[in-house]
């Protein structure tokens, strides 16, 4: 279909021109790869605010940071032939380095083993190196010196005030915990910034009819309340699977790893946001052969209206990603119900 970060931006805004963002990330360097959180596209202006966590990562806050500098300090002779052949040779890929490392990376996980990748991923985390580019899809490493700009951290009141009211705007209403679990900025929620935003009156204290426990609002609202469109698996909006269930009524689970028979929804299924509700998912699958998107479910839940103006949003929705993924024709499964 396309990168997760690309269809988060299409939800948001519809169609874009993908050089648009292109010239933000590698000209005008507005925006930046990053890994401090998961892998994402951050503002270069919010580095002040990231450069906490890049600090608490040097000096080993967490267990995971203490095992990483250990795993560094074994593989200091990696280490100095990544940064020399940066210095020397400019912008590197991946494979442009050698597995120099004394003492392997070990996990269960995909990183077993995968040693520059890994000296690589803990020198963004430690802002050393930076993405400077991309060749075909694959990162080009850079030195962070070269790259961004010199920053200073903001103080952590600031930067716990800044992040969670961030946070609560994107999220609309919370508990403390959700805001804790928001990916990236939740990192710095603290129930004292909480407080700093009621008395502001940036923020109120609510209860929500049929959810347990106590929610905070935002005190304004954003966005296009009358919009329909589709929502990547990885959306921050759905990420938190028991959340939007409790809030949208939905049991949404992603299903890309479920065995074929097992799936009820579909391999990439994709949640429909009409107007301020959830009302079903829709399996698209890029045949990139013909150019065509096909449409391989629709389901939608009980309570989902089924009048054929709802059925044209959801189908006008489907047609805009298409023409988004450079999809020339949209091809509907037989048994797909269709507006009429």
């Amino acid at each position: 279909m396309a990168r997760n970060h690309l269809l988060v931006l299409w939800s948001r805004f519809g169609r874009y021109k993908l050089a648009d963002l292109d010239r933000l990330l590698w000209r005008d360097r507005s925006l930046y790869e990053s890994i401090l959180f998961i892998a994402g596209i951050l503002p270069t202006a919010d580095r002040p605010l990231h450069a906490l966590r890049i600090r608490a990562a040097v000096r080993g806050q967490t267990p995971q940071h203490q095992r990483m500098n250990v795993w560094l300090r074994k593989n200091a002779a990696l280490r100095r032939d990544v940064l020399a052949r940066l210095r020397r040779d400019g912008p590197l890929p991946l494979d442009a380095f050698e597995d120099r490392s004394i003492d392997s990376w070990t996990s269960s996980g995909w990183n077993d083993d995968r040693n520059v990748s890994m000296m690589l991923h803990f020198l963004m985390r430690l802002g050393v190196v930076a993405i400077g580019a991309r060749a075909s899809g694959r990162r080009v490493f850079t030195l962070a010196s070269t790259w961004l700009p010199t920053v200073r951290p903001l103080g952590r009141r600031q930067a716990a005030r800044l992040a969670t009211e961030r946070a609560l705007g994107a999220m609309g209403v919370a508990t403390y915990q959700q805001l804790r679990h928001y990916y990236g900025l939740g990192y710095y929620v603290t129930l004292d910034a909480l407080g700093d935003l009621e008395r502001a009156g940036v923020a109120r204290r609510v209860t929500v009819e049929g959810l347990p426990g106590e929610h905070f609002v935002a005190g304004t609202a954003a966005g296009d309340g009358d919009r329909t469109t589709l929502l990547s698996p990885f959306d921050s909006l759905i990420i938190d699977r028991a959340r939007t269930e409790r809030l949208f009524g939905m049991r949404y689970r992603m299903e890309i790893y479920v065995p074929k028979h097992l799936r009820t929804r579909g391999y990439f299924a994709m949640p429909i946001l009409h107007r301020d509700q959830l009302i079903g998912t829709v399996d698209p699958r890029m045949d990139r052969e013909h150019g065509r998107l096909e449409v391989l479910s629709l389901r939608l839940e009980p309570s989902a209206p089924r009048d054929r103006a709802t059925h044209r949003a959801i189908e006008s929705a489907v047609e805009d990603l298409a023409a988004f993924a450079g999809a020339s024709d949209v091809r509907w499964a037989e048994a797909t119900p269709r507006a009429r």
